[in-house]
């Protein structure tokens, strides 16, 4: 039988199924342990499901290396699956979800649609490669898992991917998440130009966005066109934010460079500058410049021209009779002193988003850059490709006589969906910590 101790404890009686007589337990969840009352241990935070007809039977815990199966009621089962979903990894993933096709692959992953066999939902399963996240001695790549899972944990919003379960198998770890069946807004204005009432509501969804994770005090730090998806197929009002893959909490002491070529703020680009969510809003108006005019903000023929004229802050301008409001609002969002860059807040009000703001897109056949003061002076960087097969980039800065580092740029893990096969992405490389 269920019971709810308090706010942060939950209990259910549960048997371990013997052939003379069963044995009884309490199963305890309190703050951060999973306790077995008869035996007073603490488990592991990896949980087993055993299913019959698709029914929840049973749930099962290693202790002294051994799996031991635990019986409860069906309805105690699926509310402790409830309560411990994306708290701790599961185990045996094939007694929950079946997998459907595969929708991407990355260097290190691959994106699947699986079915969930209990709910008969779809979703999208990530399954990063344990020997990907384990190739470094100092586990760099584990612990930028742990932080993606428990910030995602604390995102529950109508214009961010949601995580649903967290599994780990023998030799991957899958992250499922809801299944967006749309494609990614890069596709989708490459077949068709929106209209200001849809970038009104593009933007409108993800200054929300933004408005949500000031207040949990994240920062994604790699806003772009393919990291936003679309829930609905051709339909822009349901575009959400996906790949927390660099996303940090703002307490995050020693803020590196990363992101995307031409969507990176350039405060980011200062030597231990403590750069804050404002970097969020810099990319956002890059989308948005890119929304408007189809166009790049930064040029260049390759990741490595883009980079430095991100660097430099070697601006396009493709806009022409483009409304007041409009070009308002873009200059107050890529503004390059963060301190008077406009917050999200603050740009839900502005007057852009007045139903009586329509205005034509004009775009310029050629434009000359517009060349702004730059920040302080930025120590050289040198960016080389390591592998012309997938998008992979080291990045070397040379910090004077203290030794060189390097910082693996690529989607490494959590691909977007439209990446099946594709070749290198001429410029739309990771900076990747």
């Amino acid at each position: 039988m269920l019971q709810q101790m308090d706010q942060n404890s939950f209990q259910i009686h549960c048997q371990r199924k013997h052939f003379l007589k069963d044995k009884h337990y309490h199963l305890l969840i309190d703050d951060n342990r999973i306790q077995i009352s008869q035996s007073q241990q603490t488990f592991t935070k990896l949980m087993f499901w055993k299913t019959e007809q698709n029914q929840l039977i049973a749930f099962g815990m290693k202790y002294n290396k051994v799996l031991k199966w635990f019986h409860a009621e069906k309805n105690d089962l699926e509310a402790l699956y409830r309560e411990l979903h994306t708290r701790i990894f599961f185990g045996n993933i094939s007694a929950i979800y079946e997998s459907k096709e595969m929708l991407g692959a990355g260097a290190s992953c691959k994106v699947y649609k699986v079915f969930n066999k209990i709910t008969h939902y779809e979703f999208a399963s990530k399954c990063i490669r344990k020997d990907y996240i384990f190739k470094r001695e100092d586990k760099e790549r584990y612990n930028r898992l742990l932080q993606e899972i428990e910030l995602m944990r604390l995102i529950e919003h109508d214009s961010i991917v949601k995580m649903v379960d967290i599994y780990e198998g023998d030799k991957s770890y899958y992250i499922i998440m809801e299944l967006l069946k749309g494609e990614t807004l890069y596709s989708f204005i490459k077949k068709a130009q929106l209209n200001i009432s849809q970038i009104k509501a593009v933007m409108s969804r993800c200054l929300k966005a933004l408005c949500y994770l000031n207040f949990l005090n994240i920062i994604h730090r790699d806003l772009k066109l393919e990291n936003l998806v679309l829930l609905e197929a051709n339909n822009v009002e349901t575009v959400k934010i996906i790949d927390f893959g660099l996303a940090i909490p703002l307490s995050t002491p020693n803020r590196q460079l990363c992101g995307t070529p031409g969507y990176i703020a350039p405060e980011m680009f200062i030597d231990k500058y403590p750069y804050t969510t404002k970097v969020d809003m810099f990319s956002l108006g890059a989308i948005f410049y890119k929304l408007l005019s189809r166009r790049s903000l930064f040029s260049g023929n390759n990741s490595d021209e883009i980079l430095e004229n991100n660097k430099r802050f070697k601006c396009n301008n493709h806009l022409k009779c483009c409304s007041n409001e409009i070009l308002d609002l873009l200059k107050q969002m890529l503004q390059k002193d963060p301190n008077k860059r406009i917050s999200p807040e603050q740009a839900l009000l502005h007057p852009f988003f007045e139903e009586s703001i329509q205005g034509d897109l004009g775009v310029a056949d050629e434009s000359p850059h517009e060349v702004v003061r730059t920040f302080p002076h930025i120590k050289p960087m040198q960016i080389t490709n390591s592998n012309e097969n997938i998008a992979d980039i080291k990045i070397q800065v040379i910090r004077g006589s203290q030794p060189s580092f390097e910082q693996s740029l690529g989607s490494n893990y959590f691909p977007s969906f439209d990446e099946i096969n594709k070749k290198s992405r001429n410029g739309s490389d990771h900076i990747i910590e």
